[in-house]
């Protein structure tokens, strides 16, 4: 099992990566293909009564699913491999396509020849080395194919019968030619089928080109627009990043100026209500940089540390410490069920994740309600469900819960102050994990987020 995704080189090209998710489904319509071929050759053989070189044609399919298998662990291979090269992608297509077109010359060798019109099965592998390469390599290919044609027709004619395997059927007197009889030893036959044949290919090549170079233009338009987005993506995070770290300083410095003031302040000083309520704001304005902070750090490609195993049950029972306090303030029962779940992650994000989520179900709470904590270990995946009893979230605000800055109308009501990048930084460490989560709430009653995380497989 793959535990996680490998990356793509970076210097692909959003074609290139088209290109090798292609490799893998051409790989796919291969076993269809082959399966197909059988299929269709059972069916002439016992339904139509049709004979041909049965044990020959039905080797080349088993040569087919033997290369295929190959083909099929190489792309799994190359896919794991932390970094995948350009060369590596068109070697494999080449070496496909090469064994396609000889496949396909050898089943039609064995099925009739030239006799056989089945013949056209060559200009599939046109339309496939078009999508990969270059005009140029894509006609190299129909030249390939136009010199198998040739060799077929040309080679069975010269060396008629020997070297011909005739398309029968069965018929009340005995088996008959399903062509006209020795159409593979007449030499105009031969031609003309070689030269259609030849045309075909070559004029494949030329349609499939056309579209696939209007399709790479396209595709080169839009990884330049790609790359201008991650390049301003990139620089919105660290300017977050720059602007919250340096406003951090000056606040919390003047949050403690005014915790000092408020101690020195007697009780009933004239305005010391005014500086409680800049003590609030100044931590208000402290968790939404702190939010932001982390939100900038999830976002940047250079804040994200390199997996390893991380015991989800720990992080869960040091949140169980962290917001115990805060619970029993409330009188709200804070209760945690956490078995033993390596998943592979990053412990920083994982924390903000479980912190995020258990602060969010005590904050919307109310007194003498109950958040439940627990963590299950199944065979490939562990779930984190954090499960509360308090305002419950809205049919019509679900959707929006993970938007960044979304806070809904019952949760401005509960707690007026919010950053509402809470949920957000969840969803994002989520995908960052190739997770997933889910909401179930309803309003009045609660609220039960569940988090699937693929397991750490060495763990």
């Amino acid at each position: 099992m793959r535990a996680r995704a490998a990356p793509l080189d970076q210097d692909l090209t959003l074609t290139e990566r088209e290109l090798f998710d292609r490799l893998g489904w051409f790989v796919e319509v291969r076993w269809l293909a082959g399966v197909s071929a059988l299929v269709f050759m059972a069916l002439g053989w016992y339904a139509f009564h049709v004979r041909f070189a049965a044990m020959h044609a039905v080797g080349v399919i088993l040569g087919l699913f033997l290369y295929n298998a190959f083909f099929t662990l190489a792309a799994r291979m190359l896919y794991q491999r932390l970094r995948i090269h350009k060369r590596w992608i068109l070697g494999l297509a080449h070496a496909q396509i090469t064994c396609d077109l000889l496949t396909v010359a050898a089943l039609i060798h064995y099925i009739g020849g030239v006799e056989n019109h089945f013949i056209i099965l060559f200009v599939f592998p046109m339309v496939v080395a078009s999508e990969f390469f270059s005009p140029k390599v894509a006609y190299g290919y129909a030249t390939l194919g136009a010199i198998l044609i040739n060799l077929i027709g040309w080679g069975e004619y010269f060396y008629y019968p020997s070297a011909h395997y005739t398309l029968e059927v069965v018929t009340p007197n005995g088996l008959a030619s399903l062509i006209a009889p020795g159409a593979g030893q007449h030499s105009v036959f031969v031609l003309q089928v070689c030269f259609v044949m030849t045309f075909a290919v070559y004029i494949t090549v030329f349609i499939a080109n056309s579209i696939a170079g209007r399709l790479r233009m396209r595709e080169e338009e839009l990884q330049s627009a790609y790359g201008d987005l991650q390049s301003l993506e990139q620089t919105k995070s660290l300017f977050m990043r720059k602007t919250s770290h340096e406003l951090r300083s000056p606040i919390g410095t003047l949050q403690s100026l005014l915790k000092s003031a408020l101690k020195q302040m007697p009780e009933a000083a004239g305005g010391r209500d005014l500086i409680e309520r800049a003590v609030r704001r100044s931590e208000n304005m402290l968790d939404l940089i702190d939010d932001l902070l982390r939100y900038s750090r999830l976002r940047t490609v250079e804040g994200r540390e390199r997996f390893e195993a991380v015991e989800l049950a720990e992080i869960v029972r040091s949140a169980g410490e962290l917001f115990r306090a805060q619970a029993d303030e409330k009188g709200i029962r804070l209760e945690f069920d956490a078995e033993s779940a390596p998943v592979l992650g990053t412990r920083d994000s994982l924390t903000d994740l479980v912190n995020n989520l258990v602060s969010n179900a005590i904050r919307y709470t109310p007194e003498g309600g109950r958040v439940t904590v627990q963590v299950i270990c199944g065979a490939r995946r562990a779930s984190l469900v954090v499960s509360d009893t308090g305002i419950g979230i809205a049919p019509e605000e679900l959707p929006h819960i993970f938007d960044e800055f979304f806070r809904g109308e019952e949760a401005k009501k509960a707690v007026q102050h919010g950053t509402g990048l809470g949920m957000t930084i969840v969803k994002r460490v989520v995908e960052m994990h190739e997770g997933h989560i889910e909401v179930k709430s309803e309003p009045g009653k609660g609220t039960t987020f569940r988090v699937d995380l693929p397991l750490c497989v060495e763990a």
